[in-house]
């Protein structure tokens, strides 16, 4: 499993207006480790899965939209 990283980004521009400080705080992982991931796709593994899991379930939303199974 990984994120998405084209849903991720259109998730980021929804929900926070494509700010990736407001979107890794919803998500409650490092902006950096963020940045890092949506930029080279390094880092999208167990606690990026985590993270979009809970923001999903927070925001009534289907997270096998935005994580590869």
């Amino acid at each position: 499993m990984k994120a998405r990283r084209d849903k991720l980004i259109e998730l980021m521009n929804n929900y926070c207006n494509g700010n990736y400080h407001k979107f890794a705080r919803d998500l409650g992982i490092d902006p950096s480790h963020l940045y890092r991931y949506i930029n080279t796709g390094i880092g999208g593994g167990t606690k990026m899965i985590g993270s979009v899991i809970k923001f999903c379930k927070r925001n009534n939303l289907d997270f096998e939209e935005y994580i590869e199974l």
